[in-house]
């Protein structure tokens, strides 16, 4: 064993390497568990790209929005609901490196990466700034930018406080977001491709409702990335 070696089993034994998506402690030579790693709810192409679904989940009826597409590697559910409950509520901002990859993959499977020409992400409010010590969606931009190599901006700003999306029906939502966003840095979107990102895609309005401010300051298209989407249930015939 050299000096690498026996110093990476040292920091192992005193800091336990842990699943990112479950948190369960896994061997020094794992990226993930193996429960996980058969189990995570993939998204499989052919892909939807109205909802960001399996074409074979989807129930959307190709639903407009005011972003272009939608893609995410992952369903919201099982192993993911804990890994963005670590991401948010735990501080493990660290995470954000790792699902950062998985989103990556998304991107350049089912987006045209060729045309985008700057990221962005769904902002807070100046209260929400100073009560949490980060923005997940801020950071997994951040890094997603630096996966990619395309250029971040704050180009949105979120005016005031909204009740929190998933306590909502899917009607009230959009009318919960409406006018709750601006544009900020005009410059820097006119005749741009932005790539929009969030953590978690419910119904899309919040997505759809800064896509749409930033079509307003003449963005060429908005794209919208999430690490991952909720899962629409199919109604019963």
């Amino acid at each position: 064993m050299d000096f690498k070696q026996f110093g990476d089993a040292l920091l192992t034994a005193v800091f336990p390497r842990r699943c990112p998506y479950c948190g369960k402690v896994i061997l020094p030579s794992q990226y993930v568990c193996d429960s996980c790693l058969s189990d995570l709810p993939m998204i499989e192409a052919p892909i939807c790209s109205f909802c960001g679904h399996s074409k074979k989940d989807c129930v959307c009826k190709k639903r407009k929005s005011h972003y272009d597409a939608v893609v995410a590697p992952f369903y919201y559910e099982a192993e993911i609901l804990t890994a963005v409950y670590r991401l948010k509520y735990e501080n493990k901002d660290f995470l954000a490196q790792v699902f950062a990859k998985d989103m990556v993959e998304a991107v350049r499977r089912f987006l045209p990466l060729g045309e985008i020409d700057v990221l962005t992400y769904v902002p807070f409010t100046k209260k929400q700034q100073r009560e949490r010590l980060y923005n997940p969606s801020e950071i997994l931009c951040r890094a997603l930018s630096k996966e990619l190599s395309i250029p971040i901006e704050p180009l949105l700003l979120k005016l005031y406080e909204t009740k929190t999306q998933h306590m909502l029906s899917e009607k009230a939502r959009s009318g919960n977001v409406l006018g709750a966003y601006d544009t900020v840095d005009v410059e820097n979107i006119a005749g741009k491709t932005v790539l929009l990102v969030d953590d978690i895609k419910t119904t899309g309005a919040t997505l759809s409702e800064c896509a749409k401010m930033l079509l307003l300051a003449d963005a060429e298209k908005v794209y919208a990335c999430t690490f991952a989407v909720t899962k629409n249930q199919k109604k019963k015939s």
